[in-house]
């Protein structure tokens, strides 16, 4: 027995290789894709953690102002008790301003806007109009039960804060004046400083006007400084920081300062819309990302040492048993030959698998001559039920077209040569599709439909142009070919022509037409008579020689109306009668829409209906019969004009696909029920006491002649939505 090598086409050196490469490619591609979303992931945790921090901000000033504000309306209700005693007032206030660390600045105020005493306080300010001042507008103009005002310079102090305020009443509940204090930066920057801990980046703050409060890298001292003043220009698509404080919306985005790049989590103080900034230099973030990526190489790496480790131990502990089997496979046609099985070491671990497999090896010799028998007499019945399901398919009234998974023609039946006039042999083979060229036989969309979404199409009517050059009508089904476990094989389109049948259809309907306009008739003629009479009447009225000129000229509108009533009766009735051999051609969509407003614009106005439009400024061009879709259009309109008794909408949309197009056509009308929407196209049937009942059977009508489709949909006290579908060429 030949002793293996390990050489580069062995099993013995090709497992443990490709195990090692394909545990070095998994580890690696996973360590990628695991530092691609640690980045991302590190990246939003750094902007949430931002994000919190901004929020405890807003949090601890929130209740840091709402203490400031209790302590000052605690202070004005005492004041307001104490019946205009200046004194009382004044040892309040100062008792507070003492004994909380709230303030700079307290003081009152009284209706003409002058600071009447305050602590500290400063002879410069004596007698100064304060009505500069927002707070004090927003106590004695807007009477509210306490501001806080925008930030501002104190004409006291000298010195930048807020004035927080209070209004003081006497005893009838009028406003005599205002407690106000100051509350000082310093405060407001202490309690950045408690929540910042051990963050690396600034934190800033300003007011709703978007003065500066806090900042780093300003000291706010005599002069306010604008939010503008910090240069802030926006980040590729992110909102400009002046949108931001309008806004008033809390946010994560990023922008620019000079050449660096910052990202910034945006929180506003609930009803001060006070503007907290937590804001983090790009590098600063890059620098604690690559930090934690660093450790997760480090990671990456010990798991690589480990797969590689562990795939040479697994390859070793497959390719010992394999080793083995090729030794005992080696010896085989031997044991064969003599139908002898393969000598296994009893002591060997794997022994019973060895073993197994060689009696296996030994069946399957066995075994081989009677499978090969069994499968001559299977490839026999095969061939049988080929022929005779060729004699079915032959025999058959209905053309059978079938291809394979490739779209290859491999059944063209006896009938469906006869109906096409293609022999079998240009067609088996040959490209499905090029074939339905061939005839001229649109339905491609229709097979792709069931190939690719297992569509049902089940008699459907279309043409091809038979050899030579002869257009039959043809009724079709197409369905996938599967296997039993539901594989797809392939298609099936079979077909039967149905000429004759349109032919003897086209009769049929046009004696229904001919028993129709008999009714229509005597309909039309039972109409007539009453207007003639009527009108009869109003001549005689207008031949006496007395008749006022007023009464003249209401005789005359009325004649006018009934000769209208009339017309309306002869054109209907024209129309219904009117030859359906319609003649086609490219037509503008869009610009018969237009015509057929521009004909009931009147009729509109007069009954103050807005009409809104939602159509393309482009042309729409389709092969249609202008006159009957125009006249289709005038009737929709119309009925949805007649459903609107006053000051209503109708709305007009077009949308386009592919292959259609729709018009949507609503109106916000009286609706209708479903009872009066499944008599709807009826000839005759009408739900108005003048109506005719042949409009909207007309319309349908003319629709349909066309290659259209008219559908409806209604809710009573809601309106309707005709949708008129319109195929492309």
């Amino acid at each position: 027995m030949k002793k293996l090598s390990l050489k580069r086409n062995s099993i013995q050196f090709r497992i443990p290789f490709f195990i090692s490469i394909f545990a070095l490619i998994c580890v690696l591609v996973t360590g990628l894709f695991l530092q691609l979303i640690f980045r991302y992931k590190l990246e939003d945790n750094i902007e949430s953690k931002n994000m919190i921090i901004s929020e405890m901000i807003s949090n601890e000033l929130s209740l840091y102002l709402e203490n400031a504000i209790d302590t000052v309306i605690t202070a004005a209700n005492f004041s307001s008790q104490s019946s205009g005693d200046l004194d009382q007032i004044k040892s309040e206030i100062f008792r507070i301003y003492d004994n909380f660390k709230y303030f700079d600045l307290i003081f009152f105020m009284n209706q003409k806007a002058q600071m009447v005493f305050s602590k500290p306080s400063n002879e410069n300010v004596q007698g100064r109009l304060y009505t500069d001042r927002d707070y004090y507008w927003d106590i004695m103009g807007d009477e509210n039960e306490s501001t806080i005002s925008e930030l501002l310079v104190s004409s006291v102090l000298g010195k930048p804060h807020f004035i927080t305020a209070a209004p003081v009443k006497n005893k009838s509940d009028e406003i005599v004046g205002l407690i106000g204090a100051g509350i000082p930066l310093g405060n407001i920057e202490k309690i950045l400083e408690d929540v910042k801990l051990g963050f690396n980046g600034k934190l800033w703050i300003t007011d709703a006007s978007g003065a500066i409060v806090i900042h780093p890298d300003y000291h706010i001292d005599q002069e306010l400084i604008p939010v503008s003043h910090l240069g802030i220009k926006a980040y590729d698509h992110s909102p400009e920081i002046l949108d931001i404080l309008k806004n008033h919306h809390n946010i994560n985005t990023r922008y620019k300062i000079g050449d660096d790049d910052y990202y910034a989590s945006i929180t506003f103080l609930k009803d001060y819309n006070w503007m907290i900034v937590v804001e983090q230099n790009k590098s600063t973030v890059n620098q604690e990302i690559l930090d934690s990526t660093n450790q997760l190489v480090i990671i990456q790496t010990a798991v690589l040492l480990f797969a590689l480790i562990m795939g040479l131990v697994l390859a070793r502990w497959i390719t010992l048993p394999i080793k083995q089997l090729v030794q005992q496979v080696r010896a085989l046609p031997t044991t064969l030959k003599y139908n002898e099985g393969i000598s296994v070491n009893a002591n060997d671990s794997d022994s019973n698998e060895l073993l197994e497999l060689s009696h296996a090896f030994v069946e399957m010799g066995l075994n081989l001559k009677n499978n090969l028998s069994e499968l001559e007499s299977s490839v026999i019945s095969e061939n049988r039920i080929q022929q005779y399901l060729k004699n079915i398919l032959a025999s058959v009234h209905s053309g059978i077209i079938v291809a394979d998974s490739e779209y290859e023609i491999t059944i063209f039946n006896a009938q469906a040569t006869k109906i096409t006039g293609l022999s079998q042999e240009s067609t088996i083979g040959h490209d499905f599709f090029e074939i339905l060229e061939t005839l001229k036989l649109n339905v491609k969309q229709e097979v792709l439909n069931v190939i690719h979404y297992d569509q049902q199409v089940t008699d459907l009517e279309s043409t091809l142009t038979a050899m030579p050059n002869k257009s039959i009508a043809i009724s079709y089904t197409c369905s996938r070919v599967i296997d039993p476990s539901g594989n797809y094989l392939g298609i099936v389109l079979q077909f039967r022509d149905i000429t004759a049948m349109k032919i003897l259809e086209q009769e049929l309907r046009k004696e229904d037409r001919i028993h129709t306009i008999g009714e229509l008739s005597a309909s039309i003629i039972h109409d007539i008579g009453n207007p003639l009479a009527g009108m009869a009447n109003l001549i005689e009225l207008l031949k006496d020689k007395e008749i006022h000129a007023g009464t003249q000229k209401e005789v005359l509108d009325l004649l006018s109306e009934e000769v209208n009533d009339l017309n309306i009766l002869v054109i209907n009735f024209l129309d219904f009668v009117r030859s359906s051999n319609l003649q086609k051609g490219p037509v503008d969509l869009i610009k018969i829409i237009k015509s057929s407003l521009d004909l009931l614009k009147g009729e509109m106005d007069t009954k103050r209906i807005r009409l809104i439009k939602n159509i393309p400024s482009d042309p729409i061009i389709l092969t249609l019969e202008s006159r009957s879709i125009k006249q289709a259009l005038i009737n929709i309109l119309k009925n949805a004009s007649q459903s609107i008794e006053d000051k209503g909408s109708i709305i007009i949309v077009i949308t386009e696909s592919e292959k259609h197009v729709t018009l949507s056509i609503e109106d916000t009308g009286k609706g209708m029920s479903e009872e009066v929407i499944s008599k709807l196209f009826y000839p005759f049937y009408t739900t108005r006491e003048n109506g005719t009942g042949l409009g909207l059977f007309i319309a349908y009508n003319a629709l349909k002649e066309n290659g259209c489709t008219l559908t409806v949909e209604s809710e009573v006290g809601k309106g309707s939505i005709f949708k008129i579908n319109f195929k492309k060429d």
